[in-house]
C-alpha cells in the first residue's frame, strides 16, 4: 500500500467527529482500536465486521481505561459511517430501516438491522499490514488518549502475550501428550496463561458445553462455559489443549467432583455413587453413554491418557 494512502487514513483518524458536549467522547476511537485488535488477532480476516461478542468484549476492555462515561457500542458502530471509510450493510428486509435511521440506541436493535460493517478496501489492506496497522493505532492513541497511553499500551501488550500463548498451545499439539508437569508453564504469567488456555479451548468448542451442548454467549463476551483441565493444572502444570475441555458451570463442577468422567470412546461415564433429581434434561444420569461434543479435528480431541487418569483418580467408584 502506498505511503500516500497511509497518510490519507492517518489524517482521517486524527479528525474523527466526536461528541464534545460532555467532554470528548471516546466511542469512535475505541471502536477503531477494537477493530484493529480483531484484525491483528486473526478474528477478522475478510473485510466484514459483525456486531459480535468478541468485538464487544474488546470494546468494553478498553472503555474503563479511558473514561467513566457509560459504554455504548451501538452508537459508534452506527455513527462511524459519517467518517466515510465505514460502511454499514443491512440484514435482509431491513434495507429501508437502515437507510432512514438517524440513530440506533441499543445493541439488540443494531444487530436486528445491521448485518455487518466494512471498511474502505484501502484502509482494510493497511490494517492487515503489521507496520501500517501500528502506525494507525498509535495515531489514534496519541490523538485521543495521550493521558492514558501507558494503560492502553499495557493492555495491548498483555493481549498480544495472551494471543501468542493461545497460538503456541494450538501449534504444538503434535508433540506427544504427557500428564507430567511441564516446566515451561512456570515461566509464564498466570493471568496470561489462564486467559490463553481459555481462549484456545473456547475456540475449539465454540463456547459450547461438551456434555450438554449449552451455548450462551453475551454481547460483552461473557460465556456460560469454562475451560476445564482434565488433569488439574495444579497437578499436571499442563495446558496442552488435549488436557482441556469446555463445560458449562454445572458440568465443570460435576466433572471436577468426579460425578462423571469420559470413556475411551469419548462417551460420558457417570459415577455409580451419584444420584440426582430434577428436570430430565438437567440430570447427570441422563448423560450416561452420551458422546461428548468434540473439536472439528481429531488430533485435538481430549487425550486418552488424560481421560484415563481422570477415570482412575477423580471418578467416584
Amino acid at each position: 500500500m502506498s505511503t500516500e494512502s497511509l497518510h490519507k487514513y492517518v489524517r482521517k483518524m486524527r479528525r474523527l467527529n466526536i461528541d464534545k458536549a460532555r467532554g470528548p467522547a471516546p466511542h469512535k476511537p475505541i471502536l477503531m482500536l477494537a477493530v484493529i485488535e480483531l484484525i491483528e488477532g486473526g478474528q477478522v480476516t475478510e473485510n466484514s465486521i459483525p456486531v459480535s461478542p468478541e468485538l464487544a468484549e474488546i470494546f468494553l476492555r478498553y472503555w474503563p481505561k479511558v473514561t467513566r462515561r457509560k459504554p455504548d457500542l451501538a452508537m459508534p458502530f452506527f455513527h462511524l459511517k459519517s467518517e466515510g471509510f465505514w460502511h454499514l450493510h443491512p440484514n435482509s428486509g431491513y434495507e429501508t430501516a437502515l437507510k432512514v435511521a438517524t440513530q440506533i440506541k441499543s445493541v439488540s436493535r443494531l444487530r436486528e438491522i445491521v448485518a455487518n460493517a466494512s471498511l474502505e478496501q484501502d484502509l482494510f489492506l493497511l490494517l492487515t499490514d503489521a507496520r501500517d496497522r501500528e502506525t494507525i493505532r498509535q495515531t489514534i492513541i496519541h490523538t485521543y488518549f495521550p493521558e492514558c497511553k501507558e494503560q492502553i499500551e499495557s493492555l495491548i501488550t498483555e493481549t498480544q502475550h495472551i494471543r501468542a500463548y493461545r497460538k503456541s498451545l494450538l501449534d504444538h499439539v503434535e508433540l506427544p501428550f504427557s500428564t507430567k508437569k511441564l516446566d515451561k508453564t512456570s515461566q509464564i504469567n498466570s493471568k496470561i496463561r489462564s486467559a490463553g488456555f481459555r481462549q484456545a479451548i473456547m475456540r475449539l468448542y465454540d463456547y459450547t458445553c461438551a456434555a450438554c451442548e449449552l451455548r450462551i454467549l453475551t454481547m460483552d463476551g461473557e460465556s456460560a462455559t469454562d475451560a476445564a483441565h482434565i488433569v488439574p493444572f495444579r497437578i499436571s502444570k499442563n495446558d496442552d489443549v488435549r488436557n482441556g475441555i469446555s463445560f458449562c458451570k454445572l458440568h465443570h463442577w460435576a466433572f471436577d467432583k468426579g460425578l462423571f468422567s469420559l470413556g475411551e470412546t469419548h462417551k460420558i461415564v457417570v459415577s455409580d455413587l451419584m444420584t440426582d433429581r430434577g428436570p430430565t434434561g438437567q440430570r447427570l444420569s441422563e448423560l450416561k453413554d452420551k458422546p461428548i461434543l468434540l473439536p472439528d479435528r481429531a488430533h485435538l480431541y481430549p487425550a486418552q491418557d488424560a481421560m484415563a487418569w481422570h477415570r482412575k483418580k477423580i471418578l467416584r467408584h
